[in-house]
């Protein structure tokens, strides 16, 4: 039976956090055609943006469907049946003011997926329900229809996608969906975050760990021949030019964990999926949020940011609370890319 993403804003499987992960699930009917399966699947492998930013599967049918309601809530759906879209076509319903999606970005949405034939609902995201968060994936061209069909929409659009499922979602068809058979999803993006860091390099610290970068963006570690650090030490490698983050704000950011003098112990570029992090020790707020120097590395960073920062046992995990991955008594050091705010 397909899932939906678990959310990660408050608890973290990556282990930043102590409080409870919120688990997004729905009974959803068992069919092939599972849009967040399909689009949660998608590996990065290029990061190169179109040379237009005209949508790659143009307009058709889909601007027949019509999508009333408010914005990230499940929409109120028409459209004639049987409705037939041959090809994939996307069209806008809402055209927000957001930030343009291109190939790389990450992209927060809502969805729900609808058969032509007859308006049934395939499945859905769970639109916030318990505290749920949107879906994130992954925006790679030409990796998929389903992920094409992002491309140049902007944060705060509602469009529509229509094709056959064979179109949308290969050659595979149960519980009654044909391959041939009309699919409409309406997504609404509620959110867009670059696929890295993008500020201007600053000078570098004496005795801070150096920070390499692949050119899709993702940091490597070369630890300095000098013992831990015992107080927090900060370092902005890349400042933005976004807007400053404030105590208890919500921070989407990849980052890079490692122990120091020792190895990887997390990554959410393993993942391929960053994170939503609470700006705030969790120790002070019930749980909720990261390790104080955590914290203390995001606040007054502005957005667009690069930083690393070395955080010894202090400003790190009460003793007895590390995970496993983290022996007792270590320094972390973090390489943090703060890619957007909510």
């Amino acid at each position: 039976m397909p899932r939906l993403l678990p959310t990660t804003r408050g608890a973290s499987a990556n282990r930043l956090t102590v409080s409870k992960e919120v688990p997004v699930r729905r009974n959803l009917r068992p069919t092939a055609v599972v849009v967040i399966a399909a689009l949660s699947a998608l590996a990065l492998t290029g990061c190169s943006a179109p040379s237009s930013c005209d949508n790659p599967l143009g307009e058709g049918p889909a601007k027949l469907v019509g999508a009333r309601g408010t914005f990230a809530h499940t929409p109120i759906v028409d459209f004639p049946t049987p409705f037939v879209s041959r090809d994939a076509n996307t069209a806008t319903v809402i055209s927000g003011t957001g930030d343009v999606i291109r190939s790389g970005d990450y992209v927060d949405f809502e969805a729900t997926a609808y058969l032509g034939t007859d308006k049934s609902v395939l499945t859905s995201t769970a639109y916030g329900q318990n505290g749920s968060e949107p879906q994130r994936i992954p925006i790679v061209a030409g990796a998929s229809v389903l992920s094409d069909s992002f491309l140049c929409h902007r944060a705060g659009d509602r469009f529509t996608l229509a094709g056959t499922t064979l179109d949308l979602f290969g050659t595979a068809s149960t519980n009654g969906v044909a391959p041939t058979d009309t699919v409409v999803i309406v997504f609404d993006v509620v959110g867009v975050y670059p696929h890295s860091s993008s500020g201007m390099p600053q000078i570098a610290q004496d005795g801070m760990p150096a920070v390499t970068s692949t050119p899709e963006g993702r940091p490597g570690i070369a630890m300095p021949k000098t013992p831990a650090p015992t107080e927090l030490r900060i370092e902005t490698l890349t400042k933005g030019n976004g807007p400053v983050i404030a105590e208890g704000q919500s921070v989407v950011a990849h980052y890079l964990g490692v122990i120091w003098g020792g190895s990887v112990f997390d990554s959410t570029w393993d993942k391929n999926r960053p994170v939503t992090l609470v700006a705030q020790s969790f120790i002070d707020n019930a749980g909720v949020g990261v390790v104080p120097g955590f914290a203390k590395a995001l606040i007054g960073q502005t957005v667009g940011s690069r930083v690393v920062v070395a955080i010894p046992p202090s400003e790190g995990y009460p003793a007895g609370q590390s995970p496993t991955s983290i022996p007792a008594d270590s320094t972390m050091i973090f390489v943090i890319d703060i890619l957007g705010v909510k």
